[in-house]
Order: C-alpha cells, then structure tokens, then sequence
C-alpha cells in the first residue's frame, strides 16, 4: 500500500480515494444514496452514533434561547432581514426539543464516508467528477482526505474503530432511516427462496438463509410493513 496525498495505491490495478460528507442535504428521502451506485465500485460506510437524549436537550434549550435573544435584539434594531430566518430555527428547535423530551424521537450523530475504486488514476479522476456532480444535484457536499487517505482507509473497514472525529452531523431518527440502502436492487442472494418484489424497482428479491458467511453472517431476515400487512 501507498498512501498519495489524495488516494491510495493498493497494488496492481487498484487505487483508491476516500471522501467524507460535510454538507447534507435539507432534506432526505429514502433511497437518496442509492444513485451513487450506478458509479460502480464504490462503497459507502455510515457510521451512526446515539446521543444521550439528556445532553440534546441541553443543547437544543441552549441554542433555542441563544436564537430567541438574536431574534429579540434585531426587533429592537428595526432589523428585519433575519426575522424569518430566526422564526424558523426558533420553531423547529423547539419542535425538535419537545419530541425528544416526550420520548418520541431520538438524536444521533452520523458521519458519511464514500469510497471510489478503479483500476486506473485516470478513471479515479473522472469518477471523482462524477460522484461530485451527483451529490451537488442533491445540495449535498464531500470533502476528499487530503493526506488523511490511510485513517480514512481504517475507518471504513469493519474493525469497529473510528480514527477520523468531527465530521458528524446531527440527524434524527427519520433522517437516519433515510441512509440505509433498502431501495438498492443487489440487494438479494443469487440463489435461494423467491421473497417478492423490491417495491421502489420491481426487482425480484431471492433469501438464501444457508449461504453462510461471509455473504450472511447469520441467518436472519428483517422485514418492514404496516400493521395488518402480509
């Protein structure tokens, strides 16, 4: 392995470039990474941490008077321009802090690498143009790892370790349901008992509960529906 200050060379034919997400979008939808797939050869790790809901609290509460002052000083000054701005961060710290103190929402902490290989530095280049493209569609940003391509390397392995810190973003429970790829059409066994049809593609979904790791580490199978569905 070499590290490059903006990717990596792993041997023959394979190099590598890892980004890490700095800007989210205002809103996300279930299956908005998905696209990136269709680059191919990328890998997308989340790391995804909960919050103590006493801590949020406190913070939220700090933030919302911190908000509700500015908002009081720029009244007194006649300055309306950060008026509705302010409202709507008053309100929505507000919302948020009343469904975390009811128990019926959850903070968590959640930091988006992605992974781009290739077999050749050109083709590295171009995808690094593409996947850039895609995410500024989605008011989405990353961040190469400038000289931080090795820790960046460490962190996406599943070694349950996490040398790269202060790139989370603060998403709630809905928003956090909204990374998980369940909208990926590969998401099925070549072989097995036929499931039915992936509902966002039409895809049929095969199970395989024998195929063992490491393609399934245990057998078990995790299945979404409203109450009263078969």
């Amino acid at each position: 392995m070499e590290e490059k200050k903006d990717y990596l060379y792993l041997g023959y034919d394979k190099y590598s470039r890892i980004f890490v997400m700095t800007i989210f979008p205002t809103d996300t939808w279930i299956g908005w990474l998905d696209e990136l797939f269709g680059i191919g050869n990328i890998t997308i790790s989340i790391k995804v941490e909960p919050v103590p809901s006493g801590s949020v609290i406190t913070q939220l509460t700090k933030k919302l008077v911190q908000a509700q002052s500015e908002y009081t000083t720029y009244s007194k000054q006649g300055n309306i321009l950060h008026l509705p701005a302010l409202e709507k961060e008053i309100m929505d710290l507000e919302d948020l802090r009343m469904l975390i103190q009811t128990n019926q929402d959850k903070l968590f902490f959640a930091t988006i690498f992605i992974t781009l290989n290739s077999e050749t530095l050109l083709e590295l280049n171009e995808k690094t143009k593409i996947l850039e493209a895609e995410l500024s569609k989605k008011n989405a940003m990353i961040r190469t790892l400038n000289f931080r391509q090795l820790e960046g390397f460490k962190t996406v392995l599943p070694l349950g370790e996490v040398p790269l810190n202060n790139y989370e973003r603060n998403m709630v429970a809905g928003g956090i349901s909204t990374l998980f790829p369940i909208s990926n059409p590969n998401i099925s066994h070549s072989q097995g008992a036929f499931l039915g049809r992936n509902l966002s593609t039409n895809a049929p979904v095969y199970f395989n509960g024998f195929i063992g790791p490491p393609e399934l580490p245990n057998p078990s199978v995790f299945i979404c529906g409203i109450p009263g569905s078969r």
